[in-house]
C-alpha cells in the first residue's frame, strides 16, 4: 500500500501531524493526527515518516489498528507502519 492508498483507506485527503506529547509536556518520537468527531487517532513513528518522505513512491506501509482507551472514552489508533520489502517474490 502506497500513501494515496492509505488515505484513501482512512477516507482523508491529508493526514495533518503533530508530535505527540507525554502527560508532563516531553515531545516523544510519535506524531498524531487526532479526529476528535470519529474519535480515531493516526499515528506514524518520525523514523517511518522520515523514510517515507524520502521515498514517497513507498509502496510497503500498512496499518495496524487498536481500540484504546483514553480520558472520554474509548477511541481507534491506527497506525502507519512501514513493512520491510521482500527480498524474493515467488
Amino acid at each position: 500500500m502506497n500513501l494515496s492508498e492509505v488515505k484513501k483507506t482512512l477516507g482523508v485527503e491529508t493526514i495533518n501531524l503533530t508530535t505527540v506529547e507525554t502527560a508532563t509536556g516531553e515531545k516523544t518520537e510519535w506524531m498524531k493526527d487526532w479526529d476528535n468527531n470519529k474519535r480515531v487517532a493516526v499515528l506514524i513513528h518520525k523514523e517511518t515518516l522520515a523514510k517515507l518522505k524520502a521515498k514517497p513512491e513507498c509502496a510497503s506501509l500498512g496499518l495496524n489498528t487498536q481500540i484504546k482507551q483514553g480520558a472520554k472514552g474509548e477511541y481507534r489508533a491506527i497506525t502507519i507502519v512501514m513493512y520491510t520489502e521482500a527480498e524474493e517474490t515467488l
